[in-house]
């Protein structure tokens, strides 16, 4: 970048590297003369290093407001915000259908470039059972688009979300409940999930999307932990629900989930990854760990009665946490300090284990941090499983 500067001297400061020293400069303005002075950033951390690549599995691309926005734009827009996967979803509003012109199977290969990779997929949108996605429909889209809508020709509550994960999974896709729970079923019922429950026994989906925006995950995550307690594993995605179209929307990326390539950018891989559980939720922090050497999606066997594992734990973020969590069957079993102010945490220990279960580790502030446009900052790893001996995971509660 250029400034216009006054002649004389000045000092510049910048933050370089992972620790954010600052860099100290001095240079001498001359009149009528351009002074450059180069400062050369550093990331603070990699993630494609690690193999791991982002991505938005909740983007409409055209939907409401003054633009129309288009493949190639949206493909711009993403690579401002560095996002490695967009999960584009054709979808209904109303009695209209918006981008179901650029549906040709769920990967964009003509668009598609070896740093990004463009997905259409669909949303399902019915007002009584709750909204569902679909990742990879190689095929087609699923009609009816929508059912339940009160005084219309879609009045019927046929057919079922069950009806529709099944149908989807015959073309090799996979599925999940969208933006679920804004509060407890407690409190709320499943009101925005209502078929989600007989789904979860029912095994008809893969995932649920615990990101939409801190204030879907505070609620939703707890929803995630009683499935994962009662033995069902289901792996957590991100997508803030844009529309791209629109002024007063979440950029791209905003909510967003991380998965475990193998260090390799592939669609076939990044649907793989999603369905086993390989992934990461967050809208700014980075959290990574281990489990006796188990990332997320992966399983640990104990003989009967338990035993320990050793955990390994880091924090990397641009942005200052409050905590850093390891946790157990939906409790904190560990809060490891942090370092930065809260910008970095690395941790190793073990941890007694006496009955079957599943890690995660969480990050989390309690109060906005800026930049970030949301709530609060939270970002969770998928779970780690460990079974001691022939014992399944299970809760009453």
């Amino acid at each position: 970048f250029e400034l216009d500067l006054p002649v004389g001297e000045v000092k510049l400061a910048a933050m370089k590297g992972f620790e954010r020293t600052p860099v100290d400069l001095t240079a001498q303005i001359e009149d009528g003369q351009l002074t450059r002075i180069e400062i050369v950033l550093e990331r603070f951390t990699n993630a494609k290093a690690r193999g791991w690549f982002s991505g938005s599995d909740h983007i409409h691309m055209n939907y409401g407001g003054n633009l129309h926005n288009t493949p190639e734009n949206l493909m711009f827009m993403a690579a401002a915000e560095d996002l490695d996967v967009v999960g584009e979803k054709v979808a209904n509003k109303d009695n209209r259908i918006f981008d179901h012109q650029f549906f040709n199977g769920a990967y964009d290969e003509g668009r598609s470039t070896p740093e990004r990779l463009l997905a259409w997929g669909q949303e399902y949108r019915p007002p009584f059972y709750g909204h569902i996605n679909f990742i990879n429909l190689t095929k087609h889209l699923i009609s009816p688009f929508t059912t339940g809508y009160e005084d219309t020709a879609i009045e019927s509550l046929y057919p079922s979300n069950t009806d529709m994960f099944r149908l989807a999974r015959k073309q090799g896709a996979i599925g999940g409940h969208v933006h679920p729970f804004q509060a407890t079923p407690e409190t709320a019922g499943y009101a925005n999930a209502r078929t989600f429950p007989v789904d979860l026994a029912l095994g008809s989906f893969e995932y649920l999307e615990v990101m939409t925006s801190a204030a879907y995950a505070r609620f939703t995550s707890k929803v995630w932990h009683r499935a994962l307690n009662c033995g069902f594993r289901v792996t957590p995605s991100g997508g803030e629900d844009s529309i791209s179209n629109l002024h007063r929307t979440p950029a791209l990326g905003a909510a967003r989930m991380y998965a475990d390539l193998g260090g390799k950018l592939e669609w076939s891989r990044w649907v793989d990854a999603i369905r086993e559980g390989r992934t990461m939720i967050t809208n700014g922090p980075l959290v990574w760990m281990t489990v006796d050497g188990q990332g997320p999606g992966g399983e640990i066997r104990l003989p009967e009665g338990g035993g320990s594992v050793e955990i390994q734990a880091t924090l990397e973020t641009a942005f200052p946490v409050d905590r850093l969590e390891v946790i157990f069957r939906g409790e904190v079993v560990e809060t490891i300090p942090l370092a930065e102010g809260g910008r970095s945490a690395s941790w190793r220990g073990r941890v007694p284990v006496e009955t079957s279960g599943w890690f995660t580790l969480r990050a989390l502030s309690d109060e906005p941090v800026y930049p970030i446009d949301d709530e609060n900052l939270h970002a969770e790893t998928a779970a780690v499983y460990v079974l001691a001996g022939d014992e399944p995971i299970r809760s009453r509660e």
